[in-house]
């Protein structure tokens, strides 16, 4: 099968049937399926919720930003939805950008998605086998005469 995502990453543009993610007739890399449903899903709350534009100048824009830089579409939603629900200033798609590059918001990205793994790790069972751990310990009490004092 052959991955029909236009902006795979994958070396081999070929997926096994039983690792590929079927959209109708298209197979998909698991990422890739993902990174275009997120995509959508940008695309839909901008419409929604965002200044009226061209659906070309909005696609164009998401696809710069996911594909010429270095931002995870996850990453471009939470920017997106973080300016609808701060009532920031964006009078055309290309601003995201302005907003993608802001430090403190790369900062805060980063702290989600750390605090997000450390509960996956949290809630993870682990479980030690005592046997193996326990250490032998007797004591041997020494018989001098200062332990009569």
């Amino acid at each position: 099968m052959k991955c029909r995502y236009k902006y795979c990453t994958h070396e081999s543009k070929d997926v096994d049937k039983e690792d590929a993610v079927k959209d109708g007739t298209s197979y998909f890399h698991k990422d890739c399926f993902k990174q275009k449903s997120v995509k959508q899903e940008i695309e839909a709350y901008y419409i929604e919720n965002l200044p009226t534009t061209a659906i070309q100048l909005l696609r164009k824009a998401i696809n710069i930003l996911l594909n010429e830089n270095p931002y995870s579409a996850e990453y471009v939603l939470f920017i997106i939805k973080k300016i609808h629900v701060n009532n920031l200033v964006i009078n055309n798609p290309f601003g995201i950008a302005y907003y993608c590059h802001e430090g403190r918001n790369i900062k805060e990205w980063k702290k989600i998605q750390t605090n997000i793994k450390f509960k996956e790790i949290k809630n993870e069972i682990v479980q030690v086998n005592d046997d193996e751990n326990k250490v032998k310990f007797t004591y041997k009490p020494n018989k001098k005469w200062n332990d009569l004092i």
